[in-house]
Formats: structure tokens, C-alpha cells, sequence
């Protein structure tokens, strides 16, 4: 297995969005601290946005990391799954906000396919 596979990439994807997240949202996340986190993010406002987008930087980590496992077992029916899912994530969610990471997910997902299908 390549070390720079689709998986590979989309771990390094969780681990920009955590970077990103803790600059953007250094203010909310700091109330959050202040608060000691137990009942310290609303359903709507800065801090549920932050918590959101934080939340978001360990499941692509994962995400990224289960990939690389089908990669390296050669499970292709897992591979084209995930290919599929994080293109059409990737895609809408670069519709609705075209100046986010988003463009990252799809790319990783076209990558998943490819991979998946040229090894039939």
C-alpha cells in the first residue's frame, strides 16, 4: 500500500480540519474550556458551531484510517463505498459552501474510486 493512498490523505484531511478548527474557533472553544465543557455548548450560536466543526476532525481521522485498512486488505467493495459516499459528500458539500475543504473530501473520494475500480 502507498502511504499517500486515498485513506492516507483523508486522515491528513481530519488532521488540517482540527488545525483549522482550533484557529477559526479559537474564541468558542475557549468558552467552552472556561465553561468545563459539561453543559458549555448550546443547540445554536459560535459554540455549537465550533463543537460541529471540531467534531468533524477525529471522524475524517477515522474515516481515513478504516480506508487504509480495506486498502491495505484489498477490500475493494469497501474502498468503492466509502469512494462513492466521500464524493458525493465531497460535491454537495462544495455546492453549499464552495470556499470550504469540502473540494478535499471529493478529491479523496474521486481517488477512492479509481483505485477500487482499476484493480478489478
Amino acid at each position: 500500500m502507498l502511504p499517500r493512498s486515498p485513506g492516507w490523505w483523508l486522515q491528513c484531511l481530519g488532521l488540517v480540519h482540527a488545525v483549522v478548527g482550533v484557529v477559526l474557533y479559537r474564541q468558542p472553544l475557549t468558552q467552552i474550556a472556561r465553561d468545563r465543557f459539561v453543559n458549555s455548548v448550546p443547540d445554536l450560536g459560535d459554540r455549537a458551531t465550533a463543537f460541529w466543526f471540531m467534531v468533524a476532525a477525529p471522524t475524517l481521522w477515522l474515516g481515513g484510517r478504516l480506508l487504509r485498512s480495506a486498502e491495505s486488505l484489498g477490500d475493494l467493495a469497501a474502498q468503492r463505498t466509502a469512494g462513492g459516499i466521500l464524493t458525493v459528500t465531497g460535491v454537495v458539500g462544495s455546492a453549499v459552501m464552495p470556499t470550504s475543504g469540502f473540494w478535499g473530501v471529493a478529491a479523496v473520494g474521486i481517488s477512492s474510486l479509481r483505485r477500487s475500480t482499476r484493480r478489478r
